[in-house]
């Protein structure tokens, strides 16, 4: 029997620490921030099948690295009496988090400002780690049995910022200021919702994954936000009472919401309500398929390619396959993945760490930002990223030895 335990805990930085998302507020801006607009969280599902327990986590947070993902689920393993191969933690990728850091990471050289930053982000990593062991314990410390569903449906609140003109790709930040760029909708906006709900009373964990860079708020804002994504669950915790919900990064590689880089906090509100409102309806229209005894099955492998190691994941719960790697997957990529593997597939991308983008082969040949900003890859790194995903999804319909 499937059980299933939540628990929510406060990672709110305080206003020294700055914010992780626009190179903009590094260089022009001064240090920390300017206060909260919304706190933000580390949500933690705890699961349970009899197999020893898994933890899905979801963190406020615009990125970690590998070395701090692995720490993460090191710790929280620990804590549940379980193997960090059993851990899955993620950031929502929200452009108005801080950076938790650990000490002595190599990086570039930093100046003043920068080390002045760092000597900050360390303790928030520390805290940090304290906290989630904590939200892990309380989590796997309040299982109950819970049955699982799983539905997807197109939501099309993103679109590709890589705009094509006279045979070039130009850069659409947001649609306002480029009202001559014409994006067209996002390559890959499938919604997919799971359903953990226990079989005789009001509570139920709703997780969803969508696709579209969590950048309502702009470049010039230096407010603490989990962005439309952390919004979106507030929304939807209030209007499916006994819900607790959790957000996780669908790709989004060359995909804005429609409403990008504001100054005005309330646009927040059109692109949360989006994703809550799609969500909800799957929620109450019991689509999809359920299952009432549900098992767990995970895959997992390092794929070391270059400098990078990417821990990988898959993860069968009942109907559902959960695909998670540590990348900014360009949405074109993952529509070629689901195109080959069974639905419903919940994403996760930024997944066990960060490594930069992940374009696919027609943004190398014609450049622009993404591929000044990876991390050393070369054409078709992307496609060989996928065939590993499929692989492993593949390796979870193997027969149990």
């Amino acid at each position: 029997m499937l059980k299933a335990g939540f628990a929510s805990i406060d990672i709110t930085p305080d206003q020294r620490l700055s914010l992780m998302g626009y190179d903009f507020r590094w260089t022009h801006l001064p240090p920390g921030n300017t206060g909260v607009l919304d706190p933000l969280a580390a949500r933690v599902l705890a699961l349970e099948d009899g197999g020893g327990p898994a933890l899905l986590v979801s963190l406020d947070l615009c990125v970690i690295h590998v070395d701090l993902a692995r720490q993460i689920r090191r710790r929280i393993a620990k804590k549940a009496g379980t193997s960090p191969d059993r851990v899955l933690v993620a950031t929502t990728h929200t452009h108005s988090g801080p950076y938790p850091q650990l000490p002595g990471r190599k990086g570039k050289p930093q100046d003043r400002k920068q080390a002045a930053m760092r000597r900050l982000n360390e303790p928030y990593a520390r805290l940090l780690l304290d906290r989630l062991e904590t939200a892990a314990a309380m989590a796997a410390g309040k299982l109950h049995p819970v049955s699982v569903r799983a539905a997807q449906a197109p939501l099309g609140i993103g679109y590709n910022r890589r705009v094509k003109v006279d045979g070039k790709v130009q850069m659409c930040w947001n649609p306002l200021e480029f009202p001559d760029l014409r994006p067209q909708p996002s390559p890959d906006p499938t919604c997919t919702v799971l359903v953990f709900r226990e079989p005789h009373g009001p509570r139920q964990y709703v997780l969803f994954s969508l696709g579209a860079h969590p950048v309502c708020l702009g470049k010039t804002s230096q407010q603490v936000s989990g962005d439309w994504p952390a919004l979106a669950c507030r929304m939807i915790d209030q209007h499916l009472p006994g819900t607790r919900s959790m957000f996780f990064l669908g790709a989004c590689g060359e995909v804005h919401p429609w409403i990008a880089t504001q100054e005005d906090p309330q646009q927040l509100v059109p692109v949360a309500s989006a994703a809550a409102g799609m969500v909800q309806l799957l929620v109450a229209s019991g689509a999809g398929e359920k299952q009432a005894d549900a098992t767990i099955r995970i895959a997992t492998r390092t794929w070391k390619h270059g400098r990078l190691e990417l821990d990988l994941a898959a993860w069968r719960i009942g109907p559902a396959t959960i695909l998670a790697a540590p990348v900014e997957l360009f949405a074109s990529l993952s529509a070629q993945l689901r195109a080959r593997l069974p639905s419903p597939l919940f994403l996760v991308t930024l997944g066990n760490g960060w490594t930069g983008y992940w374009p696919d082969r027609a943004a190398f040949d014609e450049g622009q930002y993404e591929i000044g900003a990876t991390w050393g890859l070369r054409k078709g790194d992307g496609e060989k990223l996928i065939d590993l995903l499929a692989a492993l999804a593949g390796s979870l319909d193997a027969p149990r030895r």
